[in-house]
């Protein structure tokens, strides 16, 4: 959502991963696909998500269950918001 959707030039993306994968496996798909531009939007620092970065894994912000460790599982539904600020 937000800056992110230029970058992927879609809304939705459906990826496959093995048992046992976690959310920082999904960044390092999605780093390798979508390149510097997208680690720097998502990443202050290497395995440090940006602050204005919400990142919900079925419904739960990864902030409570995990951060970047936290599973990914079967079929589940990763939400990404670019927090914007200003006025």
């Amino acid at each position: 959502m937000g800056e992110i959707q230029p970058l992927i030039g879609r809304h939705e993306l459906r990826l496959s991963f093995p048992q046992g994968a976690t959310v920082r496996d999904l960044f390092a798909s999605l780093s390798a696909s979508y390149g510097d531009e997208f680690k720097t939007r998502v990443f202050s620092a290497p395995d440090s998500l940006r602050q204005s970065m919400l990142i919900f894994v079925d419904g739960e912000n990864i902030k409570t269950c995990g951060g970047l460790a936290a599973a990914l599982g079967n079929e589940i539904e990763v939400l990404m918001l670019h927090v914007v600020e200003g006025g």
